[in-house]
């Protein structure tokens, strides 16, 4: 977390009595007689929250009208459902921290409250059993449930893990899939281009399709994966704006596109093109690329290490 957001994160946690997980970003508690997670929506937008509670009814899920009426009695709601034994309401976000904090604050005694008078009842969000239960967190992504459901989770993801460490790379295959997913770059390169622009979406495209490409076809994204993909990118990157000028050069000269290609040097060595706006250009292709790339590729690495990490995160209450 960001050393600003972690202070008002923990501003809330002391304002509401819940515990922050630092690694993960998430509150987490005891509201009432109920199990509660706080967490942004979006990590990007980490004062736009939502509140899980992992609880049942005889009588069934929510209602549209017990969401509505919720939702016009409570203004900092901004919405109210349930998916299997998981309640979850959002709320507003807000520049101010002093009103993030009372939202919060508003958002979880109107909700405890809601639950208890709607007949809910703590439970395992797994299993929907009403026994103890803890916050835990599993591959990215938070849940509430009975230690035997998670016993069952971990063993199930070891598994799953060792199977991975198994499952060999194949470089070949990779390598086809990155150079394949490297050629939707190209076009995105191209077509942002022609409509007069050079940006970091561009960099975001081609990162994003030679990765997975490489991973698809490879099998798995490893090390080797990302410096393959990072080299076919810097390669794909320039044929994409050499064959953006050869379309400019087909079009204005009435040839056709390989030869316009193939012409670009000559053009340049006889100054038809301007060399400095070719290069200049070049050099901010190349420079939104790294814009674009390299927090895709740090972004990755962090997902993959997410996904190993599972554990709870308090004691079963």
């Amino acid at each position: 977390m960001k050393k600003k957001v972690k202070q008002n994160y923990e501003q809330m946690a002391r304002q509401t009595g819940l515990r922050l997980d630092e690694a993960g970003g998430a509150l987490y508690g005891k509201r009432g007689e109920y199990s509660v997670l706080v967490y942004p929506a979006n990590p990007s937008y980490p004062y736009i929250l939502a509140v899980s509670v992992s609880a049942a009814r005889d009588s069934g899920p929510l209602t549209g009208e017990e969401i509505k009426q919720f939702k016009k009695d409570n203004d900092p709601v901004t919405g109210l459902g349930q998916n299997g034994y998981v309640v979850t309401m959002s709320l507003k976000g807000s520049k101010n921290q002093e009103v993030v904090r009372e939202n919060l604050l508003n958002g979880l005694n109107a909700l405890t409250v809601f639950l208890r008078q709607h007949g809910y009842q703590s439970c395992c969000q797994t299993c929907g059993r009403d026994v103890r239960i803890a916050p835990r967190y599993v591959s990215g992504s938070y849940a509430l449930m009975c230690q035997e459901c998670y016993a069952q989770l971990q063993q199930n993801k070891t598994l799953v893990q060792a199977q991975k460490k198994q499952k060999s790379e194949n470089v070949i295959g990779g390598i086809v899939g990155a150079l394949l997913g490297s050629l939707v770059g190209v076009a995105c390169i191209i077509l942002v281009s022609q409509l007069g622009y050079v940006a970091a979406l561009s960099g975001i495209v081609m990162a994003v399709c030679t990765l997975k490409g490489y991973e698809l076809l490879g099998g798995k994204l490893s090390k080797k994966g990302i410096a393959i993909s990072a080299i076919l990118m810097l390669v794909m990157a320039y044929v994409g704006d050499r064959a953006d000028w050869a379309i400019v050069v087909a079009r204005e000269l009435e040839a056709d596109f390989i030869t316009a290609f193939q012409s670009i040097p000559v053009l340049l060595e006889q100054q038809i093109i301007d060399e400095s706006s070719y290069w200049v250009n070049v050099v901010l292709l190349y420079f939104f690329l790294l814009v674009g790339a390299v927090p895709t590729i740090i972004n990755m690495l962090k997902n993959q290490k997410k996904s190993g990490q599972t554990y709870s995160l308090d004691a079963e209450i």
